[in-house]
């Protein structure tokens, strides 16, 4: 029996207590945010196109070297929060998480921090969103945790929804990631909590290791040609927050070596191989350069500094500013 439809749309947008999927159809679409657009380099397509529908959103990252349907790409997932997990848990407490927080995962990738949140939040409850949620359906049955497909950069949520929202290797991967931050800044309470997450390439100009250099710059280039993501946005992040309004609570900067063993050293593998596997599709010789790279990690004299892993979390104001 069909619900009256403010009724299937409260079902979608507010979080559950128990936990549940929740799939956007053409009745039950979430309430629409400011219109922001995710690069598509195949189409050029802006905002305001119509027939830039939600699914050719999208698919700008979906068609690229790291889309969801890729093989392997749930393995560097997992590679990247078995990375990146231990500093997100430790600024959150930094921050300060109440218990009975109601949390947003924007780009819920493999499902770590959604779990590690609704395990921070004990009488709280999370949102775990992404534009394909494969990778963590699983959740929807875990008790206080909400599946949500959801596309950051076109859909919405009530203002003042959430006390806390996370995005990790979200913003560089958005055409206007200033907006998406504009954008969850409505969503959050006032004083609710933003922690944001992204890399900065940087590191790799200024390889002594000429090999991995290159290797790096052409992963760069080609996530940007391929889903038009800015690998180097982490260095002016903490722009970006404070610029949407936020009120800065701290920063915290990481090293991310290459071949120095660990959970790092698998993220490189597998995004050196998918990166490879793209040009190798596409008939580049820039694939080799890749698999040059690649060859590079697991040689015992081989060390080198990937990447900057950069975070930053700031509160909503509690009184509007200006």
């Amino acid at each position: 029996m069909n619900q009256p439809a403010a009724r299937q749309q409260a079902a979608v947008l507010v979080p559950a207590r128990r936990g549940v999927a929740a799939t956007r159809t053409s009745d039950t679409q979430p309430r629409k945010a400011t219109t922001l657009t995710r690069s598509n380099p195949t189409t050029g397509r802006g905002p305001g196109s119509e027939a830039a529908s939600r699914s050719e959103a999208a698919s700008g990252y979906e068609a690229g070297a790291f889309g969801h349907q890729r093989t392997g790409e749930q393995g560097r997932l997992r590679a990247l929060q078995d990375l990146w997990d231990p500093f997100t848990e430790q600024y959150l407490g930094q921050a300060g998480v109440p218990a009975t927080a109601r949390c947003l995962e924007v780009g819920a990738g493999a499902g770590s921090v959604a779990r590690m949140l609704a395990r921070i939040c004990p009488s709280g409850d999370v949102t775990a969103t992404d534009i394909d949620t494969r990778f963590f359906a699983d959740l929807a049955t875990e008790e206080r945790i909400t599946v949500l497909s959801h596309d950051v950069t076109r859909d919405g949520f009530p203002t003042g929804s959430f006390d806390v929202i996370h995005a990790r290797m979200v913003l560089c991967h958005l055409a206007d990631p200033a907006q998406a931050l504009a954008a969850m800044a409505e969503w959050l309470r006032p004083g609710g909590l933003l922690l944001a997450e992204d890399l900065d390439l940087g590191p790799a100009d200024a390889s002594p290791h000429p090999v991995m250099r290159q290797g790096l710059l052409v992963a760069e280039r080609t996530l940007g040609a391929s889903q038009g993501s800015d690998l180097r946005l982490g260095r002016r992040l903490q722009a970006l927050v404070t610029g949407a309004g936020f009120v800065l609570g701290g920063m915290a900067v990481q090293p991310v070596m290459i071949g120095a063993g660990g959970p790092a050293d698998e993220f490189w593998r597998l995004s050196f191989a998918q990166l490879r596997d793209h040009q190798a599709r596409n008939g580049s010789p820039l694939a080799d350069e890749l698999d040059a790279a690649l060859s590079l990690i697991d040689r015992p004299d081989f060390t080198d500094l990937g990447m900057h892993a950069v975070s930053v979390w700031g509160r909503k104001p509690v009184q509007p500013t200006g």
